[in-house]
This record gives structure tokens, C-alpha cells and sequence, in this order.
């Protein structure tokens, strides 16, 4: 995924996905970091009654009031102690009256034309198929390439889907060279959300695929390393965390990835 086009992943139908989103890229929302500036989106802006600002910028909050009624100011980093991030980050909603409880949120939905998008792929895979993405923005976030193979080629799977990004020639290489692999480049994240979606299994580092698979529904296996699950989790109805137990990546070793993927699989295929 472009890291741009990312927050993309959130506009669509479902309940619990967003209507519009504004460049952060313009600058309309440049001005907004601006002491006393007057940004073009003002008109647009003012057409709220309330507003989330997660930021530490006394500028941006500032400039947010002079023209939305209710601006609710919240640290975007959870403290410690703080549980996961997306409580965290959920806490101002609730003075808005927006229900935030222990429930998992809706998954997000295709829309047709992701639909269409996401079946070309589709048609070179299994009905339930494996899906693996061996990247991360990070390398000490990022399980050693040669044990993804080594996963694949130990759970059978004739046919898989890797995920490449940019950034995640090396670490898909070792995939490239097996026999089934299907690779999915390029991908706008809501294709490759609906396409996950479909998938039997999912296995990923801590990463943005990852959480997107998670949220599309997926059964999702995250590798955890130096972050910790309990704040960064993926957020999903079907999600398994896998821990080093030295918070390098590769103190996890391969059969402890079997053992959460494989009653993934044979389920699918009862």
C-alpha cells in the first residue's frame, strides 16, 4: 500500500467506516498547524458541531476552535497503563455519545467495485487460501523471510497469495521462488482488504496489512516482537498474536506459527 493512499482504508459503507476523508497532504490542512492562519477549508470545516483532535499542536486546536463549536483534545499515544491503543483512542468519543464498549467493531465492507477488483485475484486462488505479507515498516518488527517460506512449505499449501509492497522485495523473495505463490502488488488497500477477506488464514508481522486483514475479517496470526500485542494488536473478530519471547523477531520460531495456523486452515476446510 502507498503510505499516502492508506487512510483510504477507511472510506466506505459499513457502519463502522467513514463517509469523506480531507488530504492531509493540502494545504488547506497545512494551515490549520499555523498560529492565527486562516485555512480554505474553513467553510468546510464549520460545518461540524464537533471535532477529535489528536495532536499535541496548541496551533492546530486553536485554529480547529475558531471555527467548530466543540473541539475534544486528546494525546494520540496511549500512556502506559493506558491497555490498547484503540480504547485509548476511543476515550473522547464517548462524551460525543458514541458507544465504545469491549464489543469488537464492525468489520469493514467492499463495495462493488472493490468487489470486482478483489474477484481477478481471486480466480487464481483456492476458495480458502493462505494469504502471508513477510514485510514490515520496520526491520526489527519483521520475522525472518527464509521462516515464512519454511511455514508455507510446512503447512502444504499448493496455492498462497504473498503480499508485496514497495519496500518488501527482499523479505518476499524466499516466497517468490515456491511453487503457488500468487502476488498481489499495487493493490488500493480496500481491494487488498476485500480480497483478504476471502482468505483461510492470514499471517503477518506488526504491520498495516496485517491490521487491515484483521479488520476486513480475516483470521489473522500477528508476529510480535519488539511492540507489544496488548497496546498494538490488530483490532478484529478472529485475530491470534504470536510473541518472541526475546523481543527479536527471530525468537519465534517456526513451529509456534503452525500451531496457530494450522487449525486455521484444516477449519476451513471441513
Amino acid at each position: 500500500m502507498r503510505p499516502s493512499a492508506s487512510g483510504s482504508a477507511l472510506i466506505g459503507p459499513g457502519p463502522g467506516e467513514a463517509r469523506e476523508l480531507l488530504p492531509w497532504e493540502s494545504a488547506g490542512t497545512a494551515a490549520l498547524f499555523a498560529a492565527g492562519a486562516t485555512s480554505p477549508l474553513r467553510d468546510r470545516l464549520a460545518s461540524f458541531d464537533a471535532a477529535v483532535a489528536y495532536t499535541r499542536s496548541a496551533e492546530l486546536v486553536e485554529n480547529l476552535g475558531r471555527v467548530i463549536p466543540r473541539v475534544l483534545v486528546h494525546d494520540p499515544a496511549p500512556p502506559p497503563g493506558a491497555g490498547h491503543a484503540s480504547r485509548w483512542l476511543a476515550r473522547p468519543l464517548s462524551s460525543l455519545g458514541v458507544r465504545c464498549g469491549d464489543e469488537e467493531p464492525p468489520t469493514l465492507r467492499a463495495g462493488d467495485v472493490e468487489r470486482e477488483e478483489a474477484a481477478a485475484l481471486r480466480r487464481e486462488l483456492p476458495s480458502r487460501f493462505l494469504a502471508v505479507h513477510p514485510g514490515s515498516g520496520r526491520v526489527a518488527k519483521t520475522w525472518p523471510p527464509d521462516r515464512f517460506a519454511r511455514l508455507v512449505e510446512a503447512l502444504g499449501a499448493d496455492s498462497f497469495l504473498v503480499i508485496e509492497g514497495p519496500a518488501d522485495a527482499a523479505a518476499a523473495a524466499p516466497l517468490h521462488g515456491r511453487s503457488g505463490a500468487v502476488t498481489a502488488r499495487g493493490l488500493r488497500p480496500r481491494v487488498l482488504g476485500a480480497l483478504l477477506a476471502g482468505a483461510a488464514a492470514f499471517v503477518g508481522n506488526d504491520s498495516g496489512v496485517t491490521h487491515l486483514a484483521a479488520a476486513w475479517g480475516a483470521p489473522t496470526v500477528a508476529l510480535f516482537g519488539p511492540t507489544d500485542p496488548a497496546v498494538w494488536s490488530p483490532v478484529g473478530p478472529r485475530v491470534t498474536t504470536v510473541r518472541s519471547g526475546s523481543d527479536r523477531m527471530d525468537g519465534i520460531d517456526v513451529d509456534a506459527v503452525i500451531a496457530a495456523v494450522a487449525p486455521l486452515l484444516a477449519k476451513a476446510g471441513s
